[in-house]
This record gives C-alpha cells, sequence and structure tokens, in this order.
C-alpha cells in the first residue's frame, strides 16, 4: 500500500502520555515505568521508533485500535503487533506484510506498563475488531475511531452500524473514564460525544434525522455516504 506524505509532530498531552500528530490521523504513546505502549502507528511514513527512542528508553508494546490504513502506516517497524483477533483480516486487506506480527488480545486483557495498567474494550462497529484502551486510575479512554467528533465512518463493507450503536450502549454504561482521547479531529473529548454519536445513529436509522451531503465518494456498490450531525458529533453513513 502506498503512504502519503504526511508531517508528524509530537506533543505530550497528559501525564506521560503523547501524541505523534498527522494532522488527519494522530497515535498515542502511554510510558509506564517498566514499559511503554504505542497505540497505532498513523497513515504516512516516519521513522516512529526513532522519535520514540527521543521520548524513553522503554520497550514498546504496539497495539492497533484498528486496523485501516490510516492506523497502521509504521506498524512494519515493530516486532509484534496486538490487536483483535476480528481485526486481522482488516489489517491485512492493507497490509499483507503484517501477518506473521500479528498477535491476538480480547476483552478484559491489562497491559501493564508498571504504575500504569490498560484494560482492552471491544468496541466492534466501525471495523469489527476495533478496540479502546481504558486507563482506569487515570479515568482515560483511547477511543481509536470510535468516539470522537468524527464523523464516524459507518459506511463501506466492513462496518457495521447496529453493532457500533451496541457499543455506545456499552460504552456509556461502562464509566471509569471523565476525557476520552480519540485518534481523529478534536483531542480530548468528555463523554457526551457518546450521547451525541447514539443520537446521530438513531436519527441516521430511523429517518428523523435528515442527512447532509458529504465530499466523500461512495464504495462500489454503495450509495454516497451522508453526514448525520446531532452537536459537534457526526457519522457517515449511506
Amino acid at each position: 500500500m502506498d503512504h502519503m506524505e504526511l508531517t508528524t509532530t509530537v506533543q505530550q498531552i497528559s501525564d506521560r502520555v503523547y501524541a505523534f500528530d498527522q494532522g488527519m490521523v494522530r497515535s498515542f504513546l502511554i510510558l509506564g515505568e517498566e514499559k511503554a505502549l504505542l497505540l497505532d502507528t498513523g497513515a504516512g511514513p516516519c521513522d516512529m521508533k526513532a522519535m520514540i527512542r527521543e521520548l524513553t528508553p522503554l520497550p514498546v508494546i504496539l497495539v492497533q485500535t484498528h486496523g485501516d490504513g490510516d492506523h497502521t502506516a509504521n506498524s512494519d517497524q515493530f516486532p509484534e503487533i496486538f490487536a483483535h483477533p476480528a481485526e486481522f483480516d482488516v489489517i491485512l486487506r492493507f497490509r499483507t506484510e503484517l501477518r506473521e506480527k500479528l498477535r491476538p488480545v480480547t476483552e478484559g486483557h491489562v497491559f501493564d506498563l508498571g504504575g500504569r495498567a490498560l484494560e482492552v474494550i471491544e468496541a466492534p462497529g466501525h471495523t469489527p475488531g476495533s478496540i479502546c484502551l481504558l486507563d482506569r486510575e487515570n479515568r482515560i479512554l483511547f477511543s481509536g475511531d470510535t468516539l470522537s467528533y468524527g464523523p464516524v465512518f459507518l459506511f463501506g463493507g466492513h462496518r457495521d452500524i447496529r453493532s457500533f450503536r451496541k457499543t455506545l450502549d456499552k460504552l456509556r454504561d461502562l464509566g471509569g473514564f471523565d476525557v476520552i482521547y480519540p485518534c481523529h479531529n478534536t483531542c480530548p473529548v468528555t463523554p457526551k460525544v457518546i450521547g451525541a454519536l447514539a443520537a446521530a445513529v438513531d436519527g441516521a436509522l430511523d429517518g428523523t434525522l435528515e442527512g447532509t451531503a458529504s465530499d466523500m465518494g461512495p464504495m462500489p456498490g454503495e450509495e454516497k455516504p451522508l453526514c448525520y450531525t446531532v452537536g459537534d458529533c457526526g457519522i457517515l453513513y449511506c
């Protein structure tokens, strides 16, 4: 897969949490006392390992929130890639060379970084094996593409809007976080996005919300997606 040219900037966004920002998408580096965890690797190529080494000498665990191509551009720089097994096909659709590096991780697995623990939360819908990571002690949810102002992509063959709606209920009931770090758009955001996204999904499905034209092209065999917006949040769906 060819990757676009993007500039990568690094910024500290909270205590021992850094964002690798490429404008259209961001990855996160979370530091513990014994290990570091890298969440996704961006849309465009960069020497991510070297950038990490400027921040920490700790060994790095790579975890993928999901497998869309704008999250895996530099994943081949790392010896192992943890992802939900339901996401392997999506990852390999974009990056076939990563097959031998994939390692499964599922609901409830805890990445212990030493003084910081990150719990895997399954969050299907945007993709079949999307996950979030919950830092209960610091009350932070790293949401991947599941929670953000969006628009969250819910069109195309590997999206499932009804699974996404169930995930929103799950995350609302889960609690344990006051702040959300998404991979797209504004960061951080608050849990209020959950209700807004739920309202956007409900309005799109029951016809009570009027979709507006988007600049996204249609997927093969599908209509052009429309944007359904509630407050600052939105989804793309057709």
